[in-house]
């Protein structure tokens, strides 16, 4: 007995003796643990602090392309500088992303030392196309309805990335699988029972995204004037499915259309583009992108060759830019029988809308099964509902083309603003 208290006693001790060691060994560390701590933090943020002055910068500037190196505010030493596609060198082992450089990318690499601890971050931004939203708006309200109100409704269901610079405004409960935002909060049709359901991410504090100035316009527009196809007549568009377009022109002196000419895919660079309007139908192979001065006028279906919804490889994409509105025929679902209208495209109406002839006569017509996007200065009527005498024009089945986060119909107009493709940061320890 005396012996087992013994070895207990002993063996208490050697635990207890073990135990201070460690703790005196840890008390000894944590003064040097906190110390490089601190110093990789001073690093850090440093990194991060030339980053948000460069994001400022090139905010402020679209074209800025400098260097920061004058950070005597910040501890250690810190220097940053922008990478495009047509710098000379990059720095070793960085990431271009999907698609490789182009002219739209930029990469800030920050670096910032402070005692032993480097901190290299390294951000990837690009002017995006407005073709990436599946719906913009510059204001949620309709001209063509006396400035009035429109609101999403229970039965609209619309994926992919939606802006306004105006104000969303709710009945029921539609629903949104892509990314929301606007500088404004939602506004409610009804005192209660309003209730969208956002499935993915919201901003209601964004910035405002403006529409595409004339600059950029003047760029698809040199474009098309450089190698591809222009025109100073209205012209009436049929897409052929073997690539080529058919293009048939409005002789107004005459008062004629003129025979339709066939051009090859390979004689062009993908952009049509008028001074007047143009009318469009048929079967999109390949990039394409029309413009118009004038209105568009979408007189029957547009739809892939290679369908993305079987081919996700699909290289069909279509591009409308209206510097006036996207009209779509009231007669265009009759086109090929049915009673709906299949539109592939990004479309884009600067002046005004896209929207419905005779929206709001005639009966119902059928579903938009759009596969795309809309981007509009105003919003625009396709339909009326629940009305005394019933349904007119059109109603929204909108399917948004995943392929346009990263692929752009030809020369269509960029935003102003960056977006952050990525952020990567890591800290080199020097012994």
């Amino acid at each position: 007995m005396g012996r087992s208290m013994l070895i207990l006693v002993a063996g208490f001790m050697i635990i207890t003796g073990v135990i201070t060691n460690s703790n005196n060994r840890r008390a000894m560390m944590l003064p040097q643990k906190s110390a490089q701590n601190i110093s990789e933090a001073q690093a850090k943020n440093s990194a991060v602090s030339m980053i948000k002055m460069a994001i400022e910068k090139i905010t402020i500037d679209n074209e800025w392309d400098g260097e920061i190196s004058d950070v005597s505010a910040l501890p250690g030493t810190a220097s940053l500088e922008l990478y495009d596609s047509e710098s000379s060198s990059y720095p070793e082992g960085i990431s271009v992303g999907q698609g490789g450089w182009d002219e739209y990318k930029v990469l800030l690499y920050s670096e910032a030392t402070y005692e032993n601890y480097t901190a290299v971050i390294e951000v990837m931004m690009r002017r995006d196309s407005y073709s990436k939203y599946s719906y913009f708006s510059d204001e949620e309200r309709s001209s063509l309805l006396g400035n009035s109100e429109i609101y999403f409704y229970s039965s609209d269901v619309i994926s992919g990335p939606i802006h306004t610079n105006g104000t969303f405004r709710m009945s029921g409960t539609p629903t949104f699988y892509g990314h929301v935002s606007s500088p404004n909060n939602w506004e409610s049709r009804n005192l209660f029972g309003d209730n969208p359901d956002f499935r993915s991410t919201t901003d209601f504090n964004s910035p405002e995204r403006p529409l595409p100035t004339q600059t950029q316009i003047n760029d698809l527009k040199s474009a098309a004037t450089a190698t591809g196809l222009t025109f100073t007549n209205q012209i009436d568009v049929t897409f052929q499915d073997d690539g080529s377009v058919s293009i048939s022109e409005y002789d107004e002196a005459a008062e004629v259309w003129l025979p339709a000419e066939e051009y090859d895919a390979t004689e062009h660079n993908g952009i049509i583009s008028t001074t007047k309007k143009a009318s469009v139908k048929g079967t999109v192979s390949g990039p394409l992108t029309l413009h118009s001065e004038d209105d568009i006028e979408i007189m029957g279906d547009l739809e892939y060759y290679d369908d993305p919804r079987n081919n996700e490889v699909s290289a069909d994409l279509l591009g409308l830019v209206s510097e006036k509105d996207v009209i779509l025929d009231k007669d265009a679902h009759t086109y090929k029988g049915s009673a709906d209208v299949n539109l592939h495209a990004s479309i884009m109406a600067m002046g005004t809308s896209f929207r419905v002839e005779n929206y709001s006569s005639g009966g119902y017509r059928g579903k938009i099964n759009l596969l795309g996007g809309i981007i509009q200065k105003n919003r625009g009527p396709v339909g009326t509902f629940g009305g005394f005498f019933g349904d007119t024009g059109f109603s929204k089945n909108y399917e948004y083309d995943t392929r346009l986060r990263y692929s752009i119909p030809p020369y269509f107009p960029r935003e102003s603003v960056f977006s952050i493709l990525s952020w990567k940061d890591r800290v080199i320890v020097k012994n």
